[in-house]
């Protein structure tokens, strides 16, 4: 089975690790992508103060430790897993890719109310995917 796993620096995220480690011992073969979409980095010219270059630089420095953080979780359970970073919208970038996969796992929406309404993307990916979407917890 393969396993696309939208991973971000949430503690739901990190908590659905748990999940994906049963899930990969109760079955036989199993093999995890972990995706992670950063966000296009956007800076409006009248700020005139940032540097797109370096800002851009250390969102993708970031986003490469947060995987490092994922995998290494992975490696300790002798879980086979490969990292993908990609930018962009999430939706059409998780959409995209998980049209390869045979199950998508997201960790559930931070537990803030305001996040879950205005800016968790959970919904959509279920209500959109072309797979099952497991929300773990």
């Amino acid at each position: 089975m393969n396993i696309l796993f939208g991973i971000s620096d949430t503690q739901e995220c990190y908590n659905a690790i748990k999940f994906a480690v049963k899930l990969a011992h109760s079955l036989k073969e199993v093999r995890f992508t972990l995706l992670h979409v950063s966000m296009e980095v956007f800076i409006y010219s009248e700020s005139g103060m940032m540097d797109y270059g370096q800002t851009e630089a250390l969102e993708e420095e970031k986003a490469k430790a947060l995987l490092k953080q994922f995998e290494d979780a992975f490696k300790k359970e002798n879980i086979e897993c490969e990292s993908v970073l990609k930018s962009g919208d999430l939706i059409d970038v998780v959409l995209d890719m998980a049209k390869d996969y045979d199950l998508l796992l997201i960790g559930a929406s931070e537990s803030n109310l305001l996040y879950r309404l205005f800016i968790s993307h959970q919904n959509s990916l279920v209500e959109q995917s072309s797979i099952p979407v497991v929300i773990a917890k």
